[in-house]
């Protein structure tokens, strides 16, 4: 069962709900606008593997009516790898995304998880930066 609340009840806030996680693969992935922010993104890799974000105009254009600087959403990451395999949380190139913080923020390790907020930065000319938390 999927939930949607396409009207937030509370203006300038992304409030949708999933409650399910969408299993990424094995391999590289590069990340939907929808699941980029209404997501937790579950891989199990076989080997060190990226996760690229969705561009900044597709998140911008996904997020709708509303957007403006300063809208945030949350984006989990989980790597379901028992051991020895890290993520690596990735901006498309040229696609309007910044990685805040040092380097070591976009490495997920095995059997670990990592929660971004993503804080839209740009509307017109779209650009989102990425915050790991915790």
């Amino acid at each position: 069962m999927k939930f949607h609340l396409d009207s937030p009840i509370f203006t300038g806030v992304v409030s949708r709900f999933r409650p399910l996680t969408t299993p990424v693969g094995t391999a590289n992935a590069t990340l939907t606008a929808e699941q980029t922010i209404e997501g937790v993104v579950d891989m199990t890799p076989t080997a060190a593997r990226t996760v690229t974000t969705a561009t900044a105009t597709a998140i911008v254009a996904a997020i709708g009516t509303g957007v403006e600087v300063g809208t945030t959403f949350e984006l989990t990451v989980v790597n379901s790898a028992a051991a020895t395999h890290a993520l690596t949380l990735t901006a498309p190139v040229s696609g309007g995304i910044t990685l805040g913080g040092n380097a070591a923020m976009a490495t997920i390790a095995a059997a670990s998880s990592a929660t971004y907020l993503g804080r839209v930065t740009g509307v017109a000319t779209p650009a989102v930066t990425f915050y790991r938390k915790g």
